[in-house]
């Protein structure tokens, strides 16, 4: 399977890198895309390599997305109509949507949250309809998850796992990254 991670500059280093590494580590396939150049610097200044930019994408060849939070959320993506447009097709075709902190906020700025549970980082809610669920680190309502902060990463990247690949890949995943057999 195959799935891609937007980058952009200022966006959440450890929800990024981490659910990356995480998805990795269960054998996903993961191309990083970023738009006005492939080198991106994260929230915190650590230049990354993105794969692909994103005029290049072949979206056919995807069977997920996933949007990490950060400052990018709201100085880049929440101005880029290719996010939008790209999170209408992934929701249009039923493949997996999985955004982080403030990233939900773009999925219910479409109205993809409406009748459904999710969390984002407090206040990202606001003039989002949906059911937020303000003490849960990470939801999973159909084919979208969503996950609270930057600190429920890896729990984010299971949750993509045990959507993806089952149940059984997930404990095997959380136990090897644990150091558990």
């Amino acid at each position: 399977m195959k799935g891609i991670v937007i980058l952009a500059n200022g966006f959440e280093d450890t929800e990024a890198i981490a659910t990356i590494d995480v998805l990795k580590r269960s054998k996903l396939q993961i191309t990083t895309v970023s738009f006005d150049s492939l080198a991106v610097t994260s929230a915190y200044n650590i230049q990354v390599q993105a794969d692909m930019l994103f005029k290049n994408l072949q979206l056919e060849e995807y069977d997920f997305l996933v949007i990490p939070g950060g400052r990018a959320v709201f100085n880049v993506l929440n101005k880029k109509e290719e996010v939008s447009e790209l999170i209408k097709i992934f929701m249009e075709q039923e493949k997996l949507v999985a955004a982080i902190c403030a990233a939900p906020m773009l999925i219910g700025k479409l109205g993809y949250l409406k009748n459904r549970n999710y969390t984002c980082f407090p206040t990202c809610e606001e003039g989002i309809e949906g059911n937020f669920q303000q003490k849960k680190n990470v939801v999973r309502d159909g084919n979208i998850i969503t996950a609270k902060a930057m600190a429920f990463s890896l729990d984010f990247a299971l949750e993509i796992i045990e959507y993806l690949q089952g149940k059984k890949q997930r404990d095997v995943v959380y136990r090897n990254i644990r150091g558990e057999s």
